[in-house]
C-alpha cells in the first residue's frame, strides 16, 4: 500500500515538474496591428522585426500591418461605429486636427509627453508641436520634412546667376531666370504651401492653445509680406503657377523641368523620393540641392510641409507593448539613422542628423552631392507651429483665394484679410 502511494506521489511530482517546464518554456503570444497610408513605414517596421523579436525572446509576435489609403479617416469611422481599431496608427499631420475635435486624441491615444521626457530637446521641437493637444504630445514624427531647394545648375549657369540665399535675392534672380525662359520655382493654390511660407516667416496662424491668431497685428503684417512676395514673384516670372492636382500628378511639372521652364522646386525632403526622382529619372545627375532662401530680418532657416506621426491606441490590451514597439522604432539615435538608411526619412533627432552616416551620404541623382550634409544644417531650423481643429478652414480659405492673389485680382492686404475673415467666420459658427 505504501509502495503504491510512493509511486503515485512520484508520478504526481513528475507531472507537476513537466507542467512547470512546459509553462516556463511557453511564449506569450501577441499580435501587433498597424494602419498607415504609406507602405514605406511598414517596410521600415518589417526591416527591423528580427532585431525587435530578439529583444523579446519570451514573446511570439504576429503582425497585422495594413496600408489603407485613408487610414486616419478609416480609424475615426471605426471608432464612431464601435468597430476594432489597430494598436498603432500612422497619423498624417494634416489629419491631426480631426482628432483634436471633441478631444478624440486624448481619449483614445497614449500621451507620449513623459515617454519623450528629458530627451525632448534632442529633437526638432517643430516635429513635436504639430502633434500636441492641450500641451501634451500624442504622436512621434517620421521625418524632419525640412525643405531644400532642388535645382538644375545648368539653367543657373545659362542665366548667369547664383542660387539665391534670401527671398529678396529670389525676386532678383527670378527676373534673370525669366529672361532665359525659366522660373525659380512653382506656387500652387494649396493652403498648405501658403502656410509653409508663413511658418518660415515666423507667422503664427494658431497658438499653442489652438486659438486663431493670424489676425494679430504682427502676424497679419508678416502674412501680407509673404503674400506680396508671392504676387510679385508670379508677376515677374519668378514663380511658375501650377493649379489643382497637377502638383501631384500629370506631366505639367516634369515637362517644365525637362524643357527648362522650371529651374527648381522648393520642397521638403520627401519630395525627392515621392515626386522628383520617379518623374524625371532620365535627368539623374542634372540636379543639386541648396538650403532654402531665408527672410533677411527674421524667421526660420527652412520650411516644412507634410509629415506622419505614429500614435498608440490607449484602449488596446496591447498598448504597453505597442508603445515599446514605437519607441524602439522611432526614438534614439540608432533607430533614427536606420529609418533614414532604409526608407530615406531624414532624422528629426539632432544628434542623428549630424552623424556621418547621414551627412556623408552622396546621391548620384544630385551629382554625388552629400545631400545629408545640407539637411543636417537645417535640423535645428525647423519652424515651431501648432494645430487647430479649424486648420482645414484656414487651408480652404487660402486655397480658394490664392488664384486671385496670383493674377492680381486681390491685393496682398485684401487676400490676407479675406483669409482671416473666412477662417474666423468658420470658428464663430463652429463649422
Amino acid at each position: 500500500m505504501q509502495k503504491a502511494r510512493f509511486f503515485g506521489l512520484m508520478a504526481l511530482c513528475l507531472g507537476l515538474l513537466s507542467f512547470g517546464i512546459m509553462t516556463a518554456g511557453a511564449q506569450a503570444e501577441v499580435t501587433l496591428s498597424a494602419w498607415t497610408h504609406d507602405q514605406l513605414y511598414l517596410d521600415y517596421f518589417n526591416s527591423r522585426l528580427e532585431e525587435w523579436e530578439a529583444a523579446h525572446p519570451d514573446t511570439k509576435f504576429t503582425y497585422d500591418f495594413q496600408m489603407i489609403s485613408n487610414a486616419p479617416e478609416a480609424y475615426l469611422q471605426a471608432l464612431a461605429a464601435g468597430e476594432p481599431v489597430p494598436d498603432l496608427l500612422g497619423l498624417e499631420q494634416g489629419q491631426f486636427p480631426n482628432f483634436m475635435k471633441n478631444g478624440v486624441i486624448a481619449e483614445n491615444f497614449v500621451d507620449l509627453t513623459d515617454v519623450i521626457g528629458e530627451d525632448r530637446d534632442k529633437y526638432a521641437e517643430g516635429r513635436f508641436s504639430i502633434y500636441s493637444y492641450e500641451g501634451r504630445i500624442y504622436a512621434l514624427e517620421s521625418s524632419l520634412t525640412a525643405s531644400v531647394y532642388y535645382y538644375q545648375p545648368a539653367i543657373y549657369e545659362k542665366a548667369g546667376v547664383e542660387v539665391p540665399t534670401t527671398w529678396d535675392e529670389v525676386l532678383v534672380a527670378g527676373e534673370k531666370l525669366a529672361a532665359v525662359g525659366s522660373s525659380f520655382g512653382f506656387v500652387t493654390n494649396d493652403g498648405s504651401q501658403f502656410q509653409m511660407m508663413l511658418n518660415q516667416r515666423g507667422v503664427a496662424i494658431f497658438d499653442e492653445n489652438a486659438n486663431f491668431v493670424l489676425g494679430a497685428e504682427e502676424n497679419r503684417a508678416k502674412a501680407i509680406e509673404v503674400a506680396k512676395l508671392i504676387q510679385d514673384g508670379v508677376k515677374n516670372g519668378t514663380f511658375f503657377v501650377v493649379l489643382g492636382g497637377d502638383v501631384w500628378s500629370g506631366v505639367t511639372i516634369p515637362t517644365a523641368y525637362r524643357e527648362g521652364r522650371l529651374a527648381g522646386t522648393l520642397m521638403p525632403d520627401w519630395w525627392s523620393t515621392c515626386c522628383l526622382k520617379p518623374n524625371v529619372e532620365d535627368m539623374a545627375g542634372q540636379w543639386a540641392i541648396a538650403k532654402p532662401p531665408v527672410w533677411s530680418d527674421g524667421g526660420f532657416g527652412t520650411l516644412v510641409w507634410g509629415g506622419t506621426g505614429w500614435a498608440v491606441n490607449s484602449k488596446s490590451p496591447n498598448s504597453e507593448i505597442a508603445l515599446e514597439f514605437l519607441t524602439f522604432m522611432y526614438l534614439g539615435k540608432e533607430s533614427q539613422i536606420q529609418r533614414f538608411e532604409k526608407i530615406n526619412m531624414f532624422p528629426n533627432m539632432l544628434e542623428a542628423a549630424a552623424d556621418p552616416r547621414v551627412t556623408e551620404l552622396a546621391d548620384p541623382f544630385y551629382g554625388d552631392q552629400k545631400i545629408g550634409e545640407v539637411y543636417s544644417e537645417l535640423a535645428n531650423e525647423v519652424p515651431v507651429w501648432y494645430q487647430s481643429p479649424f486648420r482645414s478652414n484656414f487651408n480652404t480659405a487660402a486655397a480658394d483665394n490664392l488664384p486671385l492673389l496670383f493674377d492680381g485680382t486681390m491685393t496682398p492686404e485684401a487676400f490676407v484679410d479675406e483669409v482671416i475673415r473666412l477662417t474666423q467666420e468658420a470658428i464663430d459658427f463652429g463649422f
